[in-house]
């Protein structure tokens, strides 16, 4: 593999001018620590609900820089990683709203950028769960079982081979499952967002971060720059959900690597059947997924999820070279056809896991902070639904929203990981057991 360059593709995309930090001190009804997705959503749906309302957004870099704007940009109704936990923990009627809600999420994320001239490349042509050997083909029966139970109607028939090549055309693929999904440019959206939270009266203050929340009657959020106090705080930080004490030791920031190619030429698209453009996503935890960017690149992502000791969260992570061997070989297994496709493209970011691979959404015991994260790696549906869930908490409704399976009580509130030393072993262990374990469905 010729030497790719460690930038995020998405964010060459479209360029940035970053607004102005905070300078000074402000006061406001809402004050939102963290311009991702989440934090957005949640701005968004309040100026919706209660036009007057003075919003402002501090983020640390601009909107779209973190988790937001280096997803893959897979819309899936998946809600964390295990949705049979789910059902296990909170039952099938909990689990079901909380399901539906995220999959109405997929249409309306298409309907928002529509109405609001957002050219985020939305492409609504679901996607395939796909096994390429019999352990991940049970996981494939048992989620569709699952997923039949849950919906009350049957779901897709589960491919075979044959059929499962005509849509995509690997050999590696021996089953699959058509499953209702969409892909997006993710910067795009994230910036797209960020202009109509920002026209419609937000203000977003951007390489500014947050140095504290105060609480008290009304919290302030200090920066280097100024403090905001606010009526009501929301904490959608992600990835750096963990750098606020009351969060310590309740997320872990696992790294997820991409690659991207050079544009594909017309012989090359050629080769391989894949004339949906369905996104591709194995039946895995720590999976591999494939797709085409709109100007017919081809991103493969996943492979090893590593966590690096003391939540180390640098940029220079982005040159992990096992990583990206691993997906190299990954991609020739599943497109042996592709062997001169040549990558541009080596880049990766981290997402906020949770014990329980499932979001949480409350408000903190001192009141008035409310906050948001554990989004897994699959957030962009499920943040517009929590960004709804945030909505209805800060301003006090007890709707479907506040009751999904998403809101914290306080056994769930207080699951957390150990502190290091003993996380960086603790998680190598369980991330190792988990594949020994799906290796033997």
């Amino acid at each position: 593999m010729a030497t790719p360059m460690h930038v995020v593709y998405w964010h060459e995309t479209e360029s940035v001018t970053p607004r102005p930090p905070l300078r000074g001190d402000a006061d406001c009804d809402v004050c939102v620590v963290g311009g991702g997705f989440a934090g957005l959503w949640a701005a968004h749906f309040l100026q919706e609900a209660e036009p007057a309302l003075d919003v402002r957004i501090v983020e640390a870099r601009y909107s779209g820089h973190g988790a937001s704007g280096r997803a893959d940009g897979f819309i899936t109704p998946t809600i964390g990683k295990d949705i049979q936990a789910l059902v296990e923990q909170f039952g099938k009627e909990r689990t079901r709203a909380a399901s539906q809600a995220v999959g109405r999420s997929i249409l309306e994320i298409g309907r928002f950028l529509r109405r609001n001239k957002v050219d985020a490349e939305y492409e609504a042509n679901d996607y395939l769960m796909v096994a390429t050997n019999q352990a991940q083909h049970h996981r494939l029966e048992a989620d569709r079982r699952l997923a039949t139970d849950l919906a009350g109607r049957e779901q897709p028939e589960i491919m075979g081979a044959a059929a499962a090549r005509e849509v995509i055309g690997s050999p590696a693929i021996v089953s699959a499952m058509r499953t209702g999904g969409a892909l997006v440019n993710p910067f795009k959206l994230a910036r797209g967002l960020a202009r109509v939270v920002s026209d419609a009266g937000a203000t977003i203050y951007d390489d500014t971060p947050v140095l504290r929340v105060e609480h008290g009657v009304r919290p302030t959020v200090v920066t280097p720059g100024g403090r905001i106090t606010a009526d009501k705080v929301i904490i959608t930080a992600n990835a750096r959900q963990f750098t606020f004490p009351e969060f310590r030791n309740r997320t872990v920031p696992i790294w997820s690597y991409a690659l991207v190619s050079d544009p594909l030429t017309d012989e090359q698209l050629a080769r391989v059947a894949w004339e949906g453009r369905e996104g591709m996503v194995e039946a895995k935890t720590f999976l591999n997924c494939a797709r085409f960017t709109a100007d017919n690149r081809v991103l493969f992502a996943g492979g090893t999820a590593p966590y690096f000791r003391g939540r180390d969260m640098r940029d220079r992570r982005m040159n992990h070279t096992p990583v990206y061997r691993e997906l190299i070989g990954e991609f020739r297994k599943y497109f042996p056809m592709w062997n001169d496709v040549r990558f541009r493209y080596a880049y990766g970011g981290t997402v906020d896991i949770t014990r329980d691979f499932a979001p949480h959404f409350g408000t903190l015991p001192q009141g008035n902070v409310y906050y948001g994260y554990g989004f897994c790696g699959n957030g962009i549906a499920a943040t517009h639904t929590g960004g709804k869930v945030l909505r209805d908490l800060v301003l006090g409704k007890d709707t479907d929203f506040a009751r999904l399976l998403y809101v914290d009580d306080e056994h769930r509130a207080q699951r957390r990981f150990p502190p290091e030393p003993l996380l960086f072993p603790g998680v190598r262990v369980a991330s190792r057991l988990l594949e020994w374990k799906e290796a033997r469905a």
